[in-house]
């Protein structure tokens, strides 16, 4: 039966371009492989130092990472990197911290500040020498209860105890992870926590997703699921004409034929169906081009170096950073980018600007982008204030005022005292870490910029946070004299929280002249979260609706607001809470809730110090970049966690809203103030608004109305993304230019990408710089991190890094676009080839019966997916250009043809098929009619046989599909020379193999053939008259389509080309 289906003799000749096929990924998956390895072996085989023994006879002797077991006790020596996650015990620090450098984890080269628990530094008692800390450390019975290993990194509970004694509480703040450099300190002892696989680290790096797949590679799917379905059709349909042909009395009559056994028994009709069914099927194989994944691989992993190399996209020496790419021609197809603001659409670098206190406003002139809408709105803008001569300067702070001086030196009076002390609060509540420069000076180093403009801020007016250490700060006052400030607890902030809090303890003036003991709570967040928890007679008094007013005008000027609240606290109620913050510090399970329960305990019946406004510049050519996106047919959202109005200010100076509401359509705006009535939201008000707008927006869609924009907040975006409501949602955002998220919680950006993925089948991107903007990166098809001064969290998962917003027009309307035109070409040309070599088989079949016999040698046919065809289309797919990057950027309009799918859809790739249909035909019967039954081509009279017709075809199968590569270019260069000569040279130096030595050595089916081809007149005029024919059709389509039905793309060309006559 094998024998009887093989077409090739048994022999497997597809062998040679399967093996070669996968012998190129398996060489690039090895590559990758033996890449890991070699890294984990360097990683494993490091040296730290391990503690070995107890008490007296405990060492240091140097062990590979690869051998430390939970529980062993490490040394971590300066400027060495951490082996493990460990629970520091003991440093050289005299007071037990610990300085390191995440860069390896979040991309952060500022200092952090780690510690000891201190009841645990106190039992080691040793902060001198290592060995004897070791010794100590060792001769104590410690035990620890930690929770299970996971992949937060910035979180951790637990709890351990010492020769029996009560339990210490362990944080974050205790652990150093595996990653982390040892800095400006000689050693750290540690016990290990998580090592191996169970790191934070290495937890954190496990793939929790699949790959992305571009939409363009699922239509590659589908259409290979259509040919192969039209394989099987062809198939089946030749098997029934050759069983009906071998077993018709007429043609079994015909002995010469030879359809008989020995016997003179016809076969069996439904063995032959089957036979020549798998004949044809072996012939055919060639109809879905087994190198097209390869292909396409290869050249998106050659085109993400175009990526990289660009110089428009390099900025202070960081260049693109492609991290996948599998994802180029998506780039060009973008319909929706979802934008964070801060860091993305601003540079992140933040300048303490105004602040307020008692409704009085200090910092004068406006805001860059307060200056962007008032000139966008037509109206006159004054020049900015200049500090006055010898006026003090202080970085990152850009407050011009004199007033403020004059009322910190009156040292008299309510605004005096209230001013204080909102500027005292400034410089205790914070987790700033100062650093020292080169010269010297002190700088403060802050996991947020904001953090450290407003320690900045406090210093600028007298108030100088000095440094820390384990019980408090220091903090030099006004008037010179210096307190130290003991924390006695830290209530970090969290996205749930939306603040921060300290409990302190120090000595401090009285507005009578002599000094008092405070203990007092200071809490700065969010003004919806602190406006909450001040006291009842402050919550509606006149200085806050006041200053509620100046944080309204803070956030219009785009400013990045804080409120801060304060109350003293009594002795019997602070021990009272503490006791409860301990027990809830113990918790191992839900450790976090239980402490913010606690929290919330404390932070009531606040008093009012004041608002802080940060300001953060956007970035260069921001507004340039969206009106170009827009202009391409791409709807850019903002999602920010900022104010209303800041986010309305910021989309106004971006480009993203119109100066003037309805110039160009209507702008609903859903505010959580709009629906409030007595203080509670009214969420069937919300709803109700919600289900208007969207019919209001159903009907202008149909009568091709479009609304400029919608601003949302986050607790109506919350009621919106309900299951009941989110069809309405979408209505509106459907007939939306844009759509401005504010006060969103980054779990609410990811869950508006997946909405409007599914509800409206886009292809997203979303772009940020932070970690809150992570799940809308990984939720988009395209997620692009910006590299900046959050770190890396971004950027480590997302597909694409860039450092600049701006940067986004080269990805998106240069690079994605060519990529996308590029790969789609290369997929349906993929097919047509293939077609084309295919068919003339088939063909063959009609005019003999379908008899199974070949038209082409096997080695020839074999290579040509792999030899002949492949060079033109590769160098194709890696440097055509349809029009420049200058024109590209000129007429973002071209981005459309991404987004309409131009060039890969059914029609198109049907009328690949169609063209390789016809160019099949001609190629096949015009060396068919003039070569065969009987017809001579050569003086010698000799007839020609299905070898040398085949020979004729084959060779004009391989002109016609590279020629089509030239004329789909356009962009020629000498490499397009090269490769249509490696592709000829390929087919003559085969030609010239099978019909010389292998004629002779294996079989003599093409033996001489290349000398009776090429000394032939006739068969010149054939192949001559064949690519004519099959080609003229192509071009004369080419040129009615360009001059009667013109695509945007024939258009600009047309622009251009005049552009340079001119």
């Amino acid at each position: 039966m094998l024998v009887q289906v093989t077409t090739t003799g048994g022999v497997p000749t597809i062998l040679l371009p399967v093996t070669f096929i996968v012998l190129l990924n398996a060489l690039k998956d090895a590559l990758e492989d033996w890449r890991r390895h070699k890294s984990d072996r360097e990683e494993n085989d490091r040296f730290t130092l391990k503690v070995q023994g107890q008490a007296s006879s405990a060492s240091c002797i140097e062990a590979k990472w690869q051998d430390l077991r939970v529980g062993c006790m490490v040394v971590v020596r300066q400027n060495e990197y951490v082996p493990a996650d460990i629970m520091i015990l003991s440093s050289a620090h005299e007071e037990g911290h610990v300085f390191i450098e995440t860069a390896n984890l979040d991309g952060e080269t500022n200092l952090k500040t780690k510690q000891a628990p201190k009841a645990a530094f106190d039992l080691v008692n040793e902060h001198d020498s290592m060995e004897a800390a070791a010794k100590k450390a060792t001769a104590i019975p410690w035990v620890a209860e930690c929770e299970q290993p996971n992949e937060f990194l910035y979180t951790f509970a637990g709890n351990m105890t010492g020769n029996g004694q009560k339990k210490i509480p362990l944080d974050e703040q205790h652990l150093v992870l595996r990653g982390c450099k040892i800095k400006n300190v000689a050693w750290t002892l540690g016990v290990v926590v998580y090592t191996g696989k169970e790191t934070k680290i290495m937890m954190n790096s496990k793939e929790k997703k699949g790959r992305k797949m571009s939409h363009l590679e699922r239509d590659v799917g589908k259409l290979t699921l259509l040919i192969f379905c039209i394989q099987l059709v062809l198939c089946l349909i030749a098997a029934i004409v050759s069983a009906v042909f071998e077993t018709t009395d007429s043609n079994l009559a015909k002995k010469y034929l030879n359809l008989t056994d020995q016997a003179g028994n016809a076969q069996n009709a439904g063995l032959v169906l089957v036979i020549r069914f798998f004949n044809f099927i072996i012939l055919f194989s060639n109809f879905i081009p087994i190198s097209l994944l390869v292909s396409m691989s290869l050249v998106k992993l050659a085109q993400v170096f175009f990526f990289y190399a660009d110089n428009d996209m390099i900025y202070m020496g960081i260049h693109c950073m492609p991290r996948t790419s599998d994802l180029n021609e998506e780039l060009g197809q973008i319909e929706y980018v979802f934008s964070d603001k801060t860091g993305t659409l601003t540079c992140n670098i933040m300048d303490f600007r105004k602040f307020c206190v008692n409704g009085v406003t200090y910092g004068q002139g406006m805001t860059e982008i307060k200056r962007q809408v008032m000139l966008k709105m037509g109206k006159t803008v004054d020049e900015p204030p200049l500090p006055l001569p010898g006026a003090r300067m202080t970085p990152h702070v850009d407050l011009v005022d004199p007033g403020v001086e004059d009322l910190l030196r009156t040292k008299t009076g309510k605004q005096y005292w209230d001013t204080r002390e909102f500027l005292l609060h400034l410089a205790v509540n914070h987790e700033v870490v100062p650093e020292f420069h080169d010269d010297k000076s002190m700088g403060y180093s802050a996991s947020s910029p904001d953090e450290s403009a407003l320690c900045y801020g406090a210093r600028h007016f007298g108030f100088s946070f000095k440094g820390r250490d384990s019980s408090g700060v220091n903090v030099e006052l006004e008037d010179g004299s210096n307190i130290k400030v003991h924390i006695l607890a830290t209530i970090k902030f969290n996205s749930a929280r939306k603040r921060s809090s300290v409990v302190a303890k120090f000595q401090d003036r009285d507005p009578n002249g002599g000094t008092r003991e405070r203990l007092v709570l200071y809490t700065k967040g969010a003004d919806s979260m602190i406006v909450a928890r001040l006291a009842p007679q402050h919550q509606n008094s006149s200085e806050t609706r006041q200053t509620m007013e100046i944080l309204k005008e803070f956030a219009e000027d785009g400013l990045r607001t804080l409120c801060l609240a304060s109350r003293d606290l009594t002795k019997a109620e602070l021990d009272a809470w503490m006791l409860k913050w301990h027990e809830a510090s113990l918790a191992t399970d839900c450790r976090q809730e239980k402490m913010d329960a606690v929290a919330e305990e404390l932070e009531v019946n606040l008093t009012m110090n004041g608002i802080s406004g940060i300001e953060d510049r956007l970035q260069d050519e921001v507004s340039d970049t969206i009106i170009k996106m827009t202009q391409a047919g791409i709807k850019v959202w903002m999602l920010t966690g900022d104010k209303t109005e800041t986010a309305i200010n910021i989309g106004v100076a971006t480009g993203l809203l119109e100066a003037e509401v309805g110039t160009k359509g209507e702008r609903p705006v859903f505010s959580t103030e709009i629906f409030e009535v007595n203080g509670e939201f009214q969420s069937a008000d919300a709803v109700k608004k919600l289900k208007q707008v969207a019919d209001q927006a159903r009907i202008a869609r149909k009568q091709g109305i479009m609304f400029e924009g919608m601003v949302m907040d986050g607790r109506c975006l919350e009621l919106a993304l309900e299951p009941e409501n989110e069809e309405d949602f979408v209505a509106i955002c459907r007939n939306c230019r844009t759509v401005v998220c504010c006060r969103v919680s980054p779990k609410q950006k990811g869950a508006v990408v997946r909405l409007i993925k599914t509800k409206e089948k886009a292809i997203t991107l979303a772009i940020g710089d932070g970690a809150n903007d992570c799940n809308m990166i990984q939720s988009a098809d395209v997620g692009i991190g910006i590299r900046g001064l959050e770190g890396l969290q971004a950027f480590n998962v997302c597909d694409y890094g860039i450092s600049q917003f701006r940067f986004l027009q080269f990805i998106l309307l240069v690079h994605g676009r060519w990529c996308y035109r590029r790969v789609a070409i290369l997929v349906n040309y993929m097919f047509y080839k293939n077609v084309v070599v295919v068919l003339p088989q088939y063909f063959l079949g009609c005019v003999s019966g379908f008899s199974g016999q070949k038209l082409y040698n096997d080695i020839l046919y074999q290579s040509y997916n792999v030899v002949h065809s492949a060079a033109p289309i590769m160098i194709f797919a890696l440097l055509d250009q349809d029009v420049s990057k200058k024109a590209s950027l000129t007429y973002p309009e071209l981005y459309s043809a991404g987004p309409s799918r131009l060039y890969m859809n059914f029609k198109v790739s049907l009328g690949w098929l169609a063209s390789g249909l016809w160019h099949a035909l001609v190629v096949f019967f015009i060396p068919y009619f003039t070569m065969s039954n009987g017809n001579m081509t050569h003086s010698d009279g000799k007839a020609n046989d299905i070898w040398m017709v085949g020979t004729v075809v084959f060779l004009l199968v391989c002109l016609v599909v590279n020629i089509t590569v030239v004329l789909e270019t356009c962009y020629l260069s000498w490499l397009t020379g090269v490769g249509l000569f490696l592709s000829f040279l390929a087919w003559s130096s085969q030609q010239g193999y099978v019909s010389g030595v292998h004629g002779v050595v294996v079989t003599s089916e093409l033996y001489g053939s290349t000398g009776r081809l090429l000394g032939c007149p006739m068969l010149y005029l054939t192949v001559l008259t064949s690519l004519a024919l099959a080609l003229m059709v192509d071009i004369h389509i080419k040129g009615i389509r360009c001059s009667f039905f013109p695509t945007i793309l024939h258009e600009v060309q047309a622009k251009v080309l005049s552009e340079k006559k001119g």
